[in-house]
């Protein structure tokens, strides 16, 4: 793809949930006598905000759920949504949601620069059945750096023809890893008061992880900085889920940093029967 210079990443993802790979619940099951939610249906809606895309070079295409842009090739981003409301356990395993395709092409001419992706998340319990909280909306940046395909070592400091950059250098996302288990209350009205729940989305591919200092560098990022590399010429997709807990979720090691999500800040959420 064509080169671009480095840019400055804005430090803007700040409420992004990390989570490891292998997440471990409490396994006991929520009811009733004790004031927990048990099961929650989950909405969640993810969508472009095409008024805040920066493109290097002429605009191209967006629009709610898919952008392109290129000549002589088309790269582009897919959202796809849940076809409707999830319903999460309490302490249980995790829920696949929103997915994020990225349509890889050798192109010339403009190509995407950044935009701002808004996520907005419903929350309602579903045993008990109870009344949900306020949705709540997070606006996030995805910064996006396109690399020349002729150079060795590719921008992300592999070999070029091996590996990601097997057809060519594969092109570089970074996401600031901002915070972890989002916060937030509900009162089922039984007399013990309001529970804590954690909410946490995490990327379930494996694709995210930390990337190499020549990758964070590529991008004006200090390292270490978590991301994706995608392949030329191959569309990659990348699914979240959501986990709810009771306690804040823990990651073992650094180096198994392989989850990520796209979190909701729900601090001061709260609803109290009358």
């Amino acid at each position: 793809m064509k080169n671009t210079s480095a840019k400055s990443i804005r430090r803007t993802l700040t409420t992004l949930a990390i989570v490891a790979a292998g997440v471990s619940s409490g396994g006991a099951r929520a009811d009733l006598a004790n004031g927990i939610v048990d099961q929650w249906s989950v909405g969640v809606v993810a969508q472009f905000l095409c008024g805040t895309v920066v493109w290097t070079g002429s605009a191209q295409s967006c629009a709610a759920q898919t952008m392109s842009w290129g000549s002589g090739g088309v790269s582009g981003l897919d959202i796809t949504n849940p076809a409707g409301a999830t319903i999460v356990n309490t302490n249980g395993p995790s829920v696949p949601n929103v997915a994020v395709t990225h349509r890889n092409q050798p192109i010339s001419g403009s190509t995407l620069d950044e935009v701002t992706l808004r996520s907005t998340l419903t929350l309602t319990p579903f045993s008990p059945p109870d009344t949900g909280l306020p949705s709540a909306s997070l606006d996030f940046l995805i910064d996006f750096q396109e690399t020349p395909n002729g150079a060795d070592p590719c921008a992300n400091g592999g070999v070029n023809g091996v590996g990601v950059n097997v057809n060519g250098c594969g092109d570089i996302f970074v996401i600031d890893q901002g915070a972890l288990n989002f916060a937030f209350q509900y009162d089922l009205g039984t007399g013990q008061g309001a529970k804590t729940y954690f909410i946490s989305f995490f990327e379930q591919t494996g694709g995210l992880n930390p990337l190499p200092v020549a990758a964070c560098n590529a991008v004006g990022v200090t390292s270490p900085c978590l991301g994706f590399v995608t392949p030329e010429s191959q569309s990659t997709t990348f699914n979240f889920a959501a986990v709810i807990t009771t306690k804040p979720v823990e990651i073992p090691v650094p180096g198994t940093l392989v989850s990520v999500g796209l979190g909701l800040l729900l601090l001061g959420l709260r609803r109290r029967r009358a």
